[in-house]
């Protein structure tokens, strides 16, 4: 008897001195395929993330882990990788990174009752709702009546034609709807010119039928890499015409690939790019030196989605939900800003900034 007792303290002295299981979060994201971009910038904020919590001592003493699945921005593929996530037994998920994947993706972890913070959704009809889904950005409706504002005040346009991508029309139909209604209210009209994405397009032709509709601008709601595509053709044609685009085309690869024909280019972004906060200049230093560019909206939204997830796990007191949490326990710590929740989970701070392609680099001049 005495054996067994000196065996069960020594296995109890074992299990006190062996490193606690790490806390899992989730990331889901396009990683794989032509529009990568916005998938990886997000899984590197994560990252980024993630490290800097676990080297102040993690959670309650506990290590995070990022649990990374891509969803290759297909609906099938989105639903297996959720799925594996939540049998991994992650706290929650970072992502998905887009509308289309939004939709695919938020009946499962609504029913497996599993929180998602997405960094970069922004339609509309995931807004106002009470649900288990955060959201680090503001919806379509402000970011395209901001900039229908801006540009019938500040740029003197009166006509817009409007490519936009089918592939992802939760995203781009929302913002299309916004804009035209704030450009019409002002006293403008918008020509829409509907293609889809990730077949074999004329892209010239797709630009010739937008400038036939002579407009004093063409507002391109396109993935970064179509974007610089349309406007390579626009300017072949026209290279003086004003060019603005929705947020989903400002990440780095618009820049790498667009050159001079995206100079010029008015969007709109989640933060400020000069801003000079701490945690700022920590991020771009970090990632600067790792991913050899600079941080775009993706990667810090994400940066601020994880930092939100791990502030409200470590707030969370006795049984009470991780989603109740992140509504009530915030601001948590954000790059440029906290980051608080209203009671439907969408983020309380709501205008993008307004920003031009100088020089090759991001320029916020609003």
């Amino acid at each position: 008897m005495l054996r067994s007792v000196a065996i069960l303290v020594l296995l109890g002295l074992l299990t006190a001195c062996s490193p606690r299981e790490p806390l899992r979060i989730g990331f889901l994201g396009g990683l794989s395929g032509r529009v990568a971009d916005l998938g990886e910038a997000g899984r590197n904020g994560a990252q980024i993330a993630v490290e800097e919590i676990n080297k102040a001592g993690g959670i309650d003493g506990r290590s995070v882990e990022l649990v990374v699945r891509d969803d290759a921005q297909t609906p099938g593929k989105a639903i297996a990788a959720v799925n594996e996530l939540i049998a991994a037994r992650v706290e929650a998920i970072i992502g998905p990174m887009t509308s289309a994947m939004a939709e695919v993706v938020l009946p499962i972890t609504e029913r497996a009752g599993i929180v998602m913070v997405s960094p970069t959704v922004t339609a509309r009809k995931f807004f106002g709702l009470d649900d288990n889904f955060f959201l680090i950005m503001s919806s379509t409706r402000e970011e395209a009546t901001l900039s229908a504002d801006y540009h019938y005040r500040e740029s003197g346009v009166r006509r817009v034609a409007a490519i936009y991508d089918l592939q992802n029309r939760a995203y781009t139909e929302s913002w299309k709807e916004d804009f035209t209604i704030a450009f019409q209210k002002l006293g403008g009209s918008v020509d829409p010119v509907p293609y889809e994405s990730g077949r074999d397009n004329d892209v010239d032709a797709i630009a010739r039928l937008a400038l036939s509709k002579q407009p004093d601008a063409v507002l391109l709601i396109t993935s970064a890499v179509d974007a610089t595509r349309f406007a390579q053709k626009i300017r072949e044609h026209n290279g003086a015409l004003l060019l603005f685009a929705s947020q989903r085309a400002t990440t780095e690869r618009l820049i790498e690939l667009g050159g001079k024909a995206v100079e010029g280019m008015i969007l709109h972004n989640y933060f400020d790019q000069g801003s000079l906060t701490d945690a700022m200049v920590r991020l771009r230093r970090t990632y600067e030196e790792r991913f050899r560019r600079t941080p775009g909206f993706a990667a810090v939204a994400a940066y601020d989605a994880t930092h939100a997830i791990a502030g409200a796990l470590a707030r969370r007191e006795g049984k009470q939900a991780l989603a109740e949490t992140l509504r009530t326990r915030g601001p948590f710590a954000g790059a440029e800003a906290g980051v608080a929740f209203d009671r439907f989970g969408d983020n309380t701070r709501r205008v993008p900034h307004v920003t031009l392609v100088r020089d090759g680099r991001f320029v916020t001049i609003r």
